[in-house]
């Protein structure tokens, strides 16, 4: 039960980062880029962001129970559903041009630097305590 409460406390961490890098991003966009830009890092932040929320839920949902846990085509199959429609999101959302796209990947970029920036964290408190 420790080591789930300290895997929570961890993605809690990710999506905190998540949300100052987002603000960081944001409000750099709106200072000094257009309104296009702007828009592209927030709907990428926001699809990404919605995409891990709901990997995180389907997967604490799958495993809940361990007397009960899925198969693993019904875990796969769960994913991909949400992949390709976070997939379809992304598609749409370059195909019609609502966004710069080097602006989007930036907010679509935003959980993969979360969970660097935590990582490295957990990695510097790891060796400063000399656990292992």
């Amino acid at each position: 039960m420790r080591a789930y409460l300290q895997d929570e406390k961890l993605v809690r961490r990710i999506e905190l980062v998540n949300v100052i890098f987002l603000l960081i991003a944001f409000l750099a966009a709106l200072l000094w880029f257009s309104k296009k830009q702007v828009l592209g890092v927030v709907l990428g932040g926001a699809t990404v962001t919605a995409s891990f929320r709901v990997m995180g839920w389907q997967l604490r949902r799958a495993l809940a129970n361990p007397r009960r846990v899925p198969s693993k085509g019904v875990l796969f199959v769960k994913y991909y559903v949400r992949f390709l429609g976070t997939l379809f999101v992304v598609f749409a959302i370059i195909y019609y041009g609502w966004v710069d796209p080097v602006a989007f990947l930036v907010g679509l970029s935003s959980v993969m630097v979360s969970i660097v920036v935590v990582g490295l964290q957990q990695a510097l408190n790891v060796m400063l305590k000399g656990e292992r």
